[in-house]
């Protein structure tokens, strides 16, 4: 069974994390979201104002599986949705006359790759687009057997951030146990920033990986050509 995760009063008053495969479906999931609605309702006397829902691409993460649709009742249950984050995995959603008021309404932002349904949904019911946050590199140092994850990360304000994730098993000579780590970049970094200059904002070694794995390169080089909606959500 899926995994539907929660979080409570972060950039939107509900964040729902989806995990799993299949079909996006109330009853799927571990946790209902009829559930976290209850929660949320005990813990603030009020409905949520605003909500997030991130179905995670769980092919990009090296799994096998991940989820392909999302049922539309699903998507109408969140009747204050400001955020749909959608994986390259999901390639259609059937419209309905309930969805298209609660997208047009709360103008909903839509996230996703590059020329995936999810950029082609929001043009066509003339939302705007964001990309999703996205892995761009990663380091593994085998003398402490630390990991570094680097992740770019766009904010609901529009700031953009880079999240430099480290992460080791304990301590040894040279190792810091890890930790998580935030640097700022230009909002319109793809137009201002070379990849060598992000890079060079970084350790040698994370520096190398991040020009060798190639992603952040090519994401800068597609940026320039599509309509990216950067302004507060």
């Amino acid at each position: 069974m899926s995994l539907l995760d929660y979080e409570f009063e972060s950039e939107y008053d509900l964040m729902l994390s989806a995990w799993g495969e299949g079909t996006v479906k109330e009853g799927n999931f571990h946790t209902s979201l009829s559930t976290i609605y209850r929660k949320f309702k005990k813990e603030f006397s009020r409905e949520p104002r605003d909500v997030s829902l991130l179905i995670e691409d769980t092919y990009a993460y090296g799994y096998d599986y991940g989820f392909m649709e999302i049922d539309t009742a699903f998507l109408e249950k969140l009747n204050t949705l400001a955020e749909l984050i959608l994986p390259d995995s999901i390639t259609t959603i059937n419209m309905t006359p309930t969805l298209e008021q609660i997208l047009k309404r709360n103008n909903v932002l839509i996230r996703g790759s590059f020329d995936s349904f999810a950029e082609k949904f929001a043009a066509e019911n003339k939302l705007h687009f964001r990309p999703a946050n996205f892995l761009f590199a990663k380091y593994v140092f085998e003398p402490a057997q630390e990991t570094t994850l680097m992740t770019m990360m766009f904010k609901r304000n529009g700031n953009v951030v880079v999240e430099e994730s480290v992460s080791s098993p304990g301590s040894s000579a040279g190792n810091t146990f890890g930790g998580t780590f935030y640097r700022d970049l230009p909002k319109n970094f793809y137009k201002v920033k070379t990849v060598e200059q992000i890079a060079g904002m970084f350790s040698d070694r994370t520096a190398k990986a991040i020009l060798e794995n190639g992603r952040l390169a090519d994401f800068i080089e597609k940026a320039k050509t599509h309509k990216i909606f950067m302004g507060k959500n």
